[in-house]
């Protein structure tokens, strides 16, 4: 059988800068061949993908993969060149028995908030009615009336951070190989949840809620289920149909898939005022706390401008608060403005400079911090992910610099790279294990490296556009009643659709 492979993933946060064709590039954007001599091996869902295909005996034909680090919605140009290539490949790739998809699930565009819906609609349209269409999402794809009725499976990541890319992939491409061999029957329930959670505690490796609600999600599979998945969606999506969704997948047996599905979704409902407690900080409260411990590091989450959930990176906050404190220990930070890493590289290594310093896109939301500092490295940097999500795969940080002021050590980048991997700082000649204080711009997927060097995560009450305030944020388009806007609201699963 031929089954056609395909990427098209990023994570829209609509407070956020737009994202251009260019941010891709930044990731990866691979064609053809290219697709399977890049990706195969990889932490990816597309290598999940290739493994079953081979392993079952059916060609894979590649398209398209790509992927970008997460940032406001695309522009319109970036949308149609994306899509046009994925779509003119399909139509060109001759007779076609399935169609397997990555998709990030939280994807919005310049014109439509429903960005992998459309993809998903207009890829059925081409294949025809009797193509099954197997789609994997990030668990904090927002799950839409659109999505569903155009896909035959959809499958989330059971993860928190992400580690299980490559098990998605296999999990849908099994259920594709079982309808094109004649041996299974996928049958798909759904049920969206009124709710919105922030995302610093959505982690699945610590006891707590969430930990409770993936393995009530894995747990399905034991009774009767062949794929369930809790979609968790990203908070910063001012869109309609904005929430949870849960999904569960059975072997020809449509009412149980929506038993079991309403079963998931009360759990979540269940768990929701728990899923929104959370701790924040200030800068100068948490830097107080860090510099009187011991021994560190301390790592420090400014989450209001992480990287990985769609914010640029720039925000000097957490910066001006350290260089407030003159502290007299090692503190890393990271702050992504090109202009500084330009100045930088003019005058070299060595050279003192007087600037101010981020905010040049998140300026709505942050403030410049003027500094002096010393340049102590200037180049074009990257790193590879040594963390279970994502591992082996290449991160762009562009036109970097390091720059000292006193004890600390400013990381300038070109690019919103990721800061999740202590080989961020290492890759410029930056230790995290040896410093007092590491920022890192992250929710919760910088967790899966640095629990095991920190002696204190401190989360952070700070400016920016994915602020897990969620309910502070500027929402206008969102459907109304929605938990934790409206505290009030009631919900019962067993009647909800």
């Amino acid at each position: 059988m031929r089954v056609i492979i395909a990427e098209l993933k990023q994570e829209s946060n609509t407070f956020a800068p737009l994202t251009t064709v260019e941010d891709f590039n930044g990731f990866h954007l691979l064609y053809g061949h290219d697709v399977i001599e890049k990706l195969q091996g990889t932490n990816s869902e597309i290598a999940g993908f290739l493994n079953v295909l081979k392993a079952k005996g059916h060609e894979a034909i590649p398209m398209m993969a790509a992927f970008a680090v997460s940032g406001g919605p695309l522009t319109a140009e970036a949308y149609k060149f994306l899509t046009e290539r994925l779509y003119s490949g399909i139509r060109s790739a001759g007779k076609i028995d399935g169609v397997l998809l990555a998709l990030h699930g939280a994807m919005v565009s310049v014109g439509e908030s429903d960005a992998d819906g459309a993809i998903i609609e207009k890829v059925r349209e081409i294949v025809g009615s009797d193509v099954p269409i197997m789609v994997t999402m990030d668990l904090h794809a927002n799950i839409t009336k659109k999505k569903i009725k155009n896909a035959t499976t959809i499958s989330g990541f059971r993860t928190c951070p992400h580690i299980d890319l490559i098990e998605t992939g296999e999990r849908a491409a099994r259920m594709l190989c079982g309808i094109l061999e004649g041996t299974s029957n996928p049958t798909m329930a759904w049920q969206k949840v009124p709710m919105v959670t922030p995302a610093c505690k959505q982690i699945d490796f610590k006891p707590g809620s969430y930990r409770d609600l993936l393995q009530e999600t894995i747990s399905l599979d034991l009774r009767g289920a062949i794929d369930s998945s809790a979609f968790t969606v990203q908070p910063w999506l001012d869109i309609p149909e904005l929430g949870y969704g849960a999904i569960v997948i059975t072997e020809n047996n449509l009412s149980l898939a929506k038993e079991l599905t309403s079963q998931l979704a009360q759990k979540m409902w269940e768990l929701r005022s728990d899923l929104i407690d959370i701790s924040l900080l200030t800068p100068s409260q948490a830097i107080e706390i860090a510099l009187k411990k011991s021994s560190g590091p301390v790592v420090m989450s400014d989450l209001a401008d992480g990287t990985g959930a769609g914010s640029p990176g720039d925000s000097s906050a957490v910066l001006a608060a350290l260089v407030a404190a003159k502290p007299n220990k090692r503190c890393l930070v990271s702050v992504c403005d090109p202009e500084v890493a330009l100045l930088a590289a003019s005058v070299g290594v060595g050279a003192e400079i007087s600037t101010s310093i981020g905010a040049k896109r998140s300026f709505e939301f942050c403030t410049p911090t003027q500094i002096t500092a010393t340049v102590i490295r200037s180049g074009v940097e990257h790193f590879r992910f040594t963390q279970k999500g994502y591992n082996g795969m290449r991160v762009e940080m562009g036109l970097c610099a390091v720059l000292e002021i006193g004890e600390i050590r400013v990381l300038v980048t070109s690019l919103p790279a990721f800061t999740t991997d202590p080989e961020f700082y290492r890759c410029v000649g930056l230790e995290p294990s040896t410093a007092q204080i590491v920022v890192v711009k992250s929710h919760a997927q910088f967790q899966d490296s640095y629990d095991a060097i920190a002696s204190e995560i401190i989360f952070l009450d700070t400016p920016g556009m994915s602020s897990d305030n969620v309910a502070e944020l500027p929402f206008t388009k969102i459907d109304r009643p929605l938990y934790p806007w409206d505290l009030d609201l009631v919900f019962d699963a067993r009647v909800a659709l």
